[in-house]
Formats: C-alpha cells, structure tokens, sequence
C-alpha cells in the first residue's frame, strides 16, 4: 500500500492536526512530507472544524474542547479563533433540546431521581442549568419513587423495621426526598 493512501486513511481516521500528520510521515520514513500534504490538499483548520463539530453535539464546554484540541496538538491560535467561531452553536438550547429530552426520559425509564437527573444532565450541559431545571419542575419523581418502592415490596416483608429503614435508606442514597418517601410508604 503506497504511501498516498496510508496518509488519506489516517487523516480520514483521525482527523490530525498537521504536527500528528507530520510525525506520522516521518514514522513511515516518508522523504517530503510537507510536498505530500499539499498534494493530498490537507487543511488543518478542516482537521479542527471536524473536531468542533463533534464537541458541539457532544455539549462540551468551551473549556473541555480547548483542553482535548491542546492534546491533539492543534495551534492555541486556531483553538481559540475555532471556540470563537463556534461560540453561538456551544450556547444554542434548540440544538441541544431535542438531546437533553431523550436522556430525561431514558433516565427516568431507569427509575432515576429528579435530583440524580438534574445532577447528571447539568454536568453535562452546564451552559443549560435553568432550562434542564425547568424541564424536570414539570415532571413529577413519585412514579420513580413507587416503581422502588414495589421492587421493595415484592422482595421483602417491608412491615419489619429493619427492612423498612434499610428501604429508606436505600431509597435516600438514589436520592429521593425523605418527604416523598414517607409519603409513599403512609399511602401503602
């Protein structure tokens, strides 16, 4: 396999900034890497869209995708004219909604507490904090809190003290309300 194809592979692959690139061709005892480069038309701002692409539908933070293109050995001066090109698309809740939903909802299909989703989800997406807070002020946790609650039941004599408390404090560490709990286990 020459030379030209290997080189096309890789940068396909991994979409490299140019140092990557260039290491690679000298590990492949290429004789002009730089003339090959140009004849393959590769762009290394090409290299760092891709990359920025990426981060922006992963909701990665500004901080985050600096940190990984750094690693990936791309210019500080590209990183930064490629984060303030890209800033708008980082902050726009549209583009990002329709991803934030479908993780609440597998995470709720989970049996999640609110609190462990707005934790997890807010992690995430920090930029989003008050709409992801807005989104699960709708939602009502004791559908979650029930489904644990009949796991319980079906397992154990929930009348005996020491089950129930273990049940309680189970149902603490998944960090549902003490409130919400007391309320169900009354209801039952």
């Amino acid at each position: 396999m020459n030379i030209s194809l290997r080189l096309a592979n890789y940068i396909s692959r991994y979409a490299p900034s140019r140092k990557r690139v260039t290491a690679y061709l000298e590990k492949k005892n290429c004789q002009n890497p730089v003339e090959l480069l140009s004849d393959n038309g590769y762009d290394e701002s090409l290299m760092a869209d891709m990359w920025m692409r990426s981060f922006v539908s992963l909701g990665k933070g500004k901080r985050e995708m600096s940190m990984k293109l750094m690693k990936k050995e791309f210019p500080k001066e590209m990183i930064g004219d490629k984060i303030e090109l890209f800033d708008s698309e980082i902050h726009d809740w549209e583009a990002h909604r329709s991803s934030i939903m479908h993780q609440i909802q597998t995470l709720e299909q989970r049996g999640k507490s609110h609190r462990i989703i707005s934790i997890q989800i807010t992690g995430k997406y920090p930029y989003f904090r008050d709409e992801i807070t807005e989104l699960l002020t709708d939602r009502n946790d004791t559908d979650n809190l029930q489904k644990e609650v009949q796991k319980y039941k079906y397992r154990y004599n929930i009348e005996d003290k020491k089950i129930r408390e273990k049940m309680i404090a189970s149902l603490l560490r998944k960090w549902f309300s003490y409130s919400d709990i007391k309320n169900s286990l009354s209801s039952e």
